[in-house]
C-alpha cells in the first residue's frame, strides 16, 4: 500500500503542479485575450473617431465650399445687375443723342467739327447728317475742310479724315468716349 500510496501521491503532486499550470496559462490566456480585446476596442474607438472627424471635416468644407460660391454667385449676379444697369442707363443716353434734331443735333455736329477737325482734312458723314455737316462746313472756318462721300460704317455724326489718319465721330463713337471717361463716376452715384 505503501508503494500505492506513494503513487497516489506522485499522481496527485503532478495532477496538483498541471492543475496549477493549467490555471496560470488560463489567467495569463485571459489577461492577454482581455488586453487584446481592450486594444481592439482601443483602436476601434480611434478609427470611428478619426473617420468621425474626416466625415466633419468634409461636411464643413462642403459647406464652406457651398458658402463660398453662394457668396460669389450672388456677387457675380449683383454685378450683373449693375452692369445691366449701367448698359441700360448709357443705351437710353445714346438713344436720345441719336434721336436729337433740328437746332440741338445742329449744335452737337457743330460742336464736334469744332473739337475735332484741325483743317485740310475731309469729312464723310452719316447719310442721316450729310445736309446739315454741309452746311456747318463753312460756318466753322477751317481751310481745307472738305465734304466728302458718305461713310456707310456710321448711322450719325461722322469720320474725320486727315493725312495721315482717321478719325471715327460718330455719335456712337461719341458716347463710348463719354461713357470711358464717366462709367466709374456714374457706378459710385448709383450704387454707393
Amino acid at each position: 500500500m505503501e508503494t500505492n500510496n506513494g503513487a497516489d501521491r506522485l499522481i496527485s503532486s503532478i495532477l496538483q503542479e498541471a492543475h496549477e499550470q493549467a490555471a496560470a496559462i488560463e489567467w495569463h490566456s485571459t489577461e492577454a485575450i482581455s488586453g487584446i480585446k481592450r486594444r481592439l476596442e482601443e483602436d476601434r474607438a480611434a478609427v470611428r473617431d478619426e473617420f468621425t472627424k474626416k466625415a466633419e471635416d468634409a461636411r464643413e468644407l462642403t459647406l464652406s465650399t457651398a458658402r463660398t460660391n453662394a457668396e460669389l454667385t450672388a456677387r457675380k449676379d449683383l454685378l450683373a445687375g449693375k452692369r445691366a444697369l449701367i448698359d441700360r442707363a448709357y443705351g437710353e443716353a445714346y438713344a436720345r443723342i441719336r434721336s436729337l434734331d433740328g437746332e440741338k443735333r445742329r449744335g452737337l455736329l457743330k460742336k464736334l467739327l469744332l473739337r475735332e477737325c484741325e483743317g485740310n482734312e475731309r469729312v464723310l458723314p452719316a447719310a442721316k447728317d450729310r445736309a446739315l455737316i454741309g452746311e456747318l462746313i463753312g460756318e466753322v472756318g477751317y481751310s481745307g475742310l472738305t465734304l466728302g462721300g458718305n461713310d456707310p460704317d456710321i448711322t450719325d455724326g461722322f469720320t474725320l479724315v486727315g493725312p495721315n489718319y482717321r478719325k471715327n465721330c460718330s455719335f456712337a463713337a461719341l458716347m463710348e468716349e463719354v461713357r470711358q471717361l464717366t462709367e466709374s463716376e456714374a457706378a459710385a452715384k448709383l450704387f454707393s
